[in-house]
């Protein structure tokens, strides 16, 4: 099969979710002798074109800086729109692609536009619905640092613009889909695959640093990491040694930064900034449990980063993120808004490595059921169903 996949961030940025379940399909469907193309942002010191894993990576559009989130300016998205459509034509054209498979938010256009003018079936994966969950969602979006306040009024005209494309939807989780009927009100049916991860990855030694946790994620304003910097230092009054690893850039970093500072706890913080996944991964072996308090999530691939490599987590009471973890068995399931709560349970986690240690190996074992092979294998099922 010869599969087209346009996904605004790609290999080497594997940052997000999104980015890095197109990357690992694209792998696996490599892998397995599948022909995959991609089409991607074009980012600074990057090659417009290369083969990495058997996928031909082709980058178009402005080069622009990575800066934690998807490119946010207009005149960037509308040359990578403009681009992508035109590149995605001369692929289809060159390499008889059977399918077209897109990834919100810009791509989706232009994957639509060169589906519909190729006679091509197309699927769009949505990972998660912004629109539904709060009203001022967007609105916060916007207000964040060098965020443009026109986001605020697109974001949601995009979303329910692509809810009403005649295209076949792919999401993660029963929750997002949810989402996708009850606010966006798409009636057709929409196929339920959950993210993966390749566990060969994590096939590592347990590295424990003593009294050292790790939160992985975008710094924006629904990651929550406000909220768990005030729960830390309540942790550091306990445990004055313990040491706070955070992983990931975006707006909000420089704010973070200075939050940690007026809370007195910045010598316990360490801000890495976005890392190679080779660098996470041994930070996360070291680590004792993985924290993450997120407002909305679409699934929530670092739970099973976490579990893979036998760690714990604490996580919000967010669905989709709820329904990963079974609460007091893998991790523990915390009130998004509690920091005395989240204070609580680092508190007793840190304080018994046995019982880590235990959650850890049932996180292990979870983890397996969304091996990438595996899931992968369900998505090309999909794709031979479009077909």
């Amino acid at each position: 099969m010869r599969i087209l996949y346009f996904t605004q961030l790609f290999y080497p940025v594997l940052f997000g979710g999104g980015e890095y379940i197109f990357y690992q399909w694209a792998k696996d469907l490599s892998k397995k002798g599948h022909q995959v193309f991609v089409i991607t942002q074009r980012l600074e010191n990057t090659s417009p074109h290369e083969t990495v894993n058997g996928i031909e990576i082709f980058r178009v559009g402005s080069p622009v800086k990575l800066s934690g989130t998807l490119p946010i300016g207009i005149t960037s998205n509308l040359s990578f729109l403009i681009s992508s459509f035109f590149k995605g034509i001369d692929i289809v054209k060159k390499n008889k692609i059977d399918l077209i498979h897109s990834n919100t938010y810009i791509p989706v256009f232009a994957a639509h536009l060169c589906s519909k003018l190729t006679n091509r079936p197309h699927i769009v994966t949505m990972h998660d619905v912004y629109y539904s969950a709060k009203d001022n969602f967007w609105k916060s979006w916007s207000k964040q640092e060098k965020i443009s306040p026109v986001s605020g009024i697109l974001g949601p005209i995009i979303e329910k613009l692509i809810a009403k494309l005649s295209v076949t939807f792919h999401t993660v989780s029963e929750q997002s889909k949810q989402d996708m009927q009850s606010s966006l009100g798409i009636k057709k049916k929409i196929m339920v695959i959950p993210n993966g991860i390749d566990l060969d990855e994590y096939d590592i030694q347990n590295k424990n640093t003593e009294n050292q946790v790790i939160f992985i994620g975008r710094l924006v304003f629904y990651k929550n990491v406000e909220m768990l910097l005030g729960a830390f230092a309540k942790v550091i009054q306990k445990i004055p040694n313990s040491k706070l690893i955070i992983i990931g850039d975006g707006p909000l970093k420089i704010f973070l930064e200075k939050k940690a500072e007026s809370l007195k706890i910045k010598n316990n913080i360490k801000f890495t900034g976005n890392i190679p996944d080779s660098e996470k991964i041994d930070l996360l072996s070291k680590s004792r449990f993985l924290l993450n308090p997120s407002l909305v999530e679409g699934f929530g691939i670092v739970v099973l980063e976490a579990f893979a490599c036998r760690k714990p987590v604490l996580v919000s009471d967010t669905k989709p993120l709820s329904d990963l973890v079974a609460n007091s068995v893998d991790g523990f399931i915390v009130s998004s808004h509690d920091v005395d709560a989240w204070a609580e349970k680092i508190i007793q986690l840190l304080s018994n490595p046995k019982l880590c240690d235990t959650m850890g190996e049932k996180g292990r074992i979870k983890a397996s059921d969304y091996s990438i092979s595996k899931l992968s294998g369900k998505m090309l099922e999909l794709y031979q169903s479009v077909i």
